[in-house]
């Protein structure tokens, strides 16, 4: 542990190989794999359809019901050890960089997001072997010593990745293969990513975040920045949006949520001559399904979209030519 830590303390991140045997990794994995089926059939949708949508779930959940003692109880001892002090579990997921959602995840620091309720570092357990085609994990070293930025909003409609895109990074960046079972250990505030999984399979990984008690913050983290669009405002955009259009559109006014809206949008699509903007009337269908997908499994299994694609769909095939209605039907009046 003594070189992994010198390792972790000056580059950021490290690897504590074989944590956990490959059998046992897999063992675990199909637990996690069955929940997420039962997850499926509870929103009567198939398994590619809810992995398409659903890329990361947080616990409490289904899907991390049976390895949330485990991972407190087996992986605070490593925690505590990497620390030199006691560390305490902060939050735990399951994350999946799928065969139905394969996108890389941009250049970020994880602590710019919690600004309130700040961490130490992240325990990365590998469930399965994780090649330089299955997404691999990349990070800047030494980054963690330098200044914390605000949070990346990568879920912006266009967003480019300029930290990814830098001479910088191109120059420094470090790739990290592991086995199933290896534990990545970085530092909350090192800049990293994930690439795009060319691989064909699912890359499971549990990841843990751990705060270490007496610890004192000697660094300032920004304030997040909210967008017209993007991680912190696109389901209230969503959902305003949607009840401002059936009221305008088709004279339909309703209070509710998206589980409201998405059934009655999809039903007017039925009649295309009601829709007074253009649309491709099937992509913005298979996107609102889409949505209507992730916002219930986020209501029941508190699970999320990691890659920020399903927002992103119904913004450019609904959403964005919509508000561009909206606003002239009220720059008319």
């Amino acid at each position: 542990m003594n070189s992994v830590r010198r390792e972790f303390e000056e580059n950021g991140v490290a690897v504590l190989k074989k944590v956990w045997t490959s059998g046992y990794s897999e063992e675990v994995c199909q637990k996690i794999i069955q929940n997420i089926k039962t997850c499926s059939e509870e929103l009567g949708c198939s398994l590619e359809e809810y992995l398409k949508n659903v890329t990361r779930w947080t616990h409490p959940s289904p899907v991390t019901k049976d390895i949330y003692e485990l991972c407190n109880s087996n992986l605070k001892t490593i925690a505590t050890d990497l620390g030199k002090k006691k560390a305490n579990l902060v939050e735990l997921s399951v994350i999946n960089k799928s065969i139905y959602a394969n996108r890389a995840i941009p250049c970020h620091q994880d602590i710019s997001y919690t600004p309130n309720n700040p961490y130490q570092f992240s325990l990365w357990m590998a469930l399965q072997d994780v090649t330089k085609e299955d997404g691999v994990l990349e990070f800047l070293p030494a980054s963690h010593l330098n200044k914390i930025e605000s949070a990346v909003d990568f879920w912006l409609p266009n967003f480019i990745d300029t930290m990814h895109l830098s001479e910088l990074w191109r120059k420094n960046f470090i790739v990290f293969p592991v086995q199933s079972g290896d534990c990545v250990i970085f530092d909350s505030r090192i800049w990293h990513r994930s690439d795009e999984n060319k691989s064909g399979h699912n890359r499971f990984a549990i990841v843990s975040r751990w705060s270490l008690e007496e610890h004192e913050l000697d660094y300032t983290i920004p304030e997040k920045v909210c967008s017209e669009f993007g991680i912190w405002t696109c389901g209230k955009v969503t959902r305003s949006l949607l009840q401002k259009g059936l009221a305008k559109c088709f004279g339909v006014f309703i209070d509710g949520n998206l589980a409201t809206y998405i059934p009655l949008w999809i039903e007017m699509f039925s009649n295309e001559e009601k829709i007074p903007f253009k649309i491709d009337i099937s992509k913005s269908k298979i996107a609102l399904i889409d949505l209507l997908i992730l916002d219930s499994a986020a209501n029941l299994h508190n699970a999320g979209d990691m890659q920020g694609v399903v927002y992103a769909k119904v913004w450019e095939h609904l959403l964005d030519p919509l508000s561009i209605w909206l606003k002239k039907t009220e720059h008319n009046i």
